[in-house]
């Protein structure tokens, strides 16, 4: 909790004087026609940010610098440069806003010709060592990304907010106001992307629908419910059909999971599947329930989801919609939730305490994954899985990726 306050105190005092400092250079839209966007983090920033990149990217020659673990998903469907072998830790990142400005200050002047119209930054603090290295190689003519901080200075335009840090928007408006403000772009981005081109069937899998795809992981960083909890959840879930159970298989929870549940109509993956494998599972599944992670978020896009939030800011990480979320306070619980443009039902459970979000610091109570009382959830999902079923009853079957 200490380290969380001390860096939340930090941040607000660097980007307060980005504020200051804050650079508004206009950006004729016209003088652009190459992008080079900076998306070198993680799985779940990649897909929320997807369908924007593809918006951008029928205007503009766009080409993403990424990660090694999120390149699989961009290069599906973008030009992409893999910049950086894996994300920085967010307190890595809190680190080099402390010494970032010496290296800036020491980068020298080149009469290399740019590469590309403009670098667009859409990680703010977290993107810090991609940033250096892109300007200390002349690679774009203008440089625009979100409050920096001290390194307002050498942005041509700065935002004045951060797409994650204090923000009360979804990432996606937080990137549709950086490009109106920016660029005076106004991106018509969709809330229903549509992944089926790319889902693989996986030979290994032969459970047929309907069924729900319940992801257990997440409480080992504070994002939501335990094993066990998740569990006594399922028991009290009213679903005669099949529950397929996922894992981290770096951090395995799915022997205590077993401890604890009272169902036989389970389906373990336990083998090695790729993303495209899962997004096909969770396609053809009734529902996805996991959560707030980097895989939710993904698999979250190609269904009706439950997920719940733990230690991240529900408001900035919740599966985007152009509808607005309906919020209900049910005994001590937040339930939000909408439908999208595709008419899935979007759902987020949380526990409200004052100090979400605490960047995966993680404290000695816990509150917001431990105080969840599982009624309520195991409600909330046997209501969604009977709205689920009856819209069902009136359309056609939900035709499987080949």
């Amino acid at each position: 909790m200490l380290i969380s306050l001390i860096v939340k105190f930090f941040s607000q005092i660097n980007l307060t004087l980005g504020l200051v400092l804050r650079r508004r250079k206009k950006i004729d839209l016209r003088e652009i026609k190459t992008i080079l966007v900076n998306r070198s983090d993680r799985l779940g920033d990649a897909i929320v940010s997807l369908p924007l990149l593809l918006e951008l990217h029928k205007r503009f020659a766009v080409t993403v610098l990424t990660s090694k673990y999120n390149d699989p998903i961009l290069r599906e469907f973008l030009k992409t440069e893999v910049f950086i072998e894996s994300p920085a830790p967010f307190l890595n990142s809190i680190k080099m806003m402390l010494v970032y400005l010496l290296r800036l200050l020491r980068l020298k002047k080149t009469a290399v010709v740019s590469q590309y119209d403009l670098y667009l930054d859409l990680m703010g603090v977290r993107g810090l060592e991609t940033f250096l290295k892109v300007k200390g190689k002349n690679l774009c003519r203008y440089y625009a990304g979100f409050n920096l901080g001290i390194g307002n200075l050498f942005l041509d335009y700065a935002s004045s907010q951060n797409p994650a840090l204090f923000s009360r928007l979804n990432l996606v408006d937080s990137y549709r106001n950086f490009l109106r403000e920016s660029l005076g772009l106004d991106l018509d981005v969709p809330d229903s992307p549509d992944l089926t081109s790319v889902m693989q069937r996986p030979g290994n899998f032969s459970l047929s629908p309907p069924f729900v795809l319940l992801n257990i992981a997440g409480f080992n960083k504070f994002r939501g419910p335990s094993a066990e909890m998740y569990a006594r959840i399922i028991n009290e879930i009213d679903f005669s059909a099949n529950f397929v159970i996922m894992d981290d298989r770096d951090c395995p929870d799915i022997p205590a999971f077993k401890k604890y549940i009272k169902r036989n109509n389970l389906y373990y993956l336990e083998g090695n599947y790729s993303l495209w494998q899962l997004a096909f599972i969770a396609h053809s599944s009734s529902l996805y329930i996991g959560s707030d992670s980097g895989i939710s978020q993904f698999l979250a896009t190609v269904t009706h989801c439950v997920i719940f939030f733990g230690t991240g800011e529900h408001r900035v990480w919740r599966p985007y919609s152009r509808n607005p979320y309906k919020k209900n306070n049910v005994e001590g619980l937040a339930v939000e939730e909408t439908r999208n443009s595709a008419s899935q039902i979007k759902k987020i459970i949380y526990v409200p305490v004052w100090c979400r979000p605490c960047f995966d610091f993680g404290c000695r109570g816990y509150r917001c994954v431990r105080s969840m009382d599982i009624e309520v959830p195991a409600r909330e999902i046997t209501k969604t899985l009977r709205l689920i079923a009856d819209s069902r009853k009136n359309t056609p079957e939900k035709i499987n990726a080949g």
